[in-house]
């Protein structure tokens, strides 16, 4: 009996051996389990939050280009409108200066131009002065308000009105045209408003 007593206790030692073994085997592999499981699940909600940062931008990017897109031609209409009106506004106003011309006080004017023309001109008997053909009719007066020697000759560059001299002597050009100062006009809102008028 002594035999089968230390035979059955020797089992027993062994069974449960192998049942603390196998019960810290098996603690081991779910830890492991366990750890596997949270490091695929962090990896996983890693890469879902990738993939969603990925999606929220590109969203975002392509949001961003539409409005700018938007914002891109909302500018260009405001500044075709802009163009526009001032486009009007400068066509109103070569209108009324037309229509300036055609009234008393423009010979007014044309003195006033010849004689500006003579003092920046100080020059001898070569100045010409350039009008527009319908102000022929005022030659006499221009020359008289110049207070010089000179020739009055039409031409077909000045469409609104007033004088531009020129001295072939000193090489020098006076523009009093009611055009160049629209054009200068033009180029100030050009500078200031940022609108070419073509």
């Amino acid at each position: 009996m002594h035999k089968s007593f230390k035979s059955s206790n020797f089992l027993n030692a062994i069974d449960k051996y192998a049942k603390k073994r196998r019960k810290k085997i098996t603690d081991e592999l779910e830890k492991i389990e366990e750890k596997e499981l949270k490091k695929a699940e962090t990896e996983i909600v890693e890469d879902v939050n990738t993939m969603i940062q990925r999606e929220l931008m590109a969203m975002k990017n392509k949001i961003l280009i539409e409005v700018s897109h938007k914002e891109i031609e909302e500018r260009k209409k405001v500044s075709i409108r802009r163009r526009d009106i001032i486009k009007e506004m400068f066509f109103e106003c070569k209108e009324k200066l037309l229509d300036y011309t055609k009234s008393e006080k423009y010979l007014d004017s044309l003195k006033e131009y010849a004689g500006k023309i003579a003092k920046a001109l100080n020059s001898f008997d070569d100045v010409k002065l350039f009008v527009k053909k319908e102000d022929l009719k005022h030659e006499k007066e221009i020359k008289k308000a110049f207070g010089k020697k000179c020739e009055v000759i039409s031409a077909d560059d000045i469409e609104i009105g007033g004088i531009k001299g020129f001295s072939e002597v000193r090489g020098l050009i006076a523009d009093e045209t009611l055009d160049a100062k629209l054009n200068e006009q033009k180029d100030w809102a050009a500078e200031n408003f940022g609108v070419l008028l073509v």
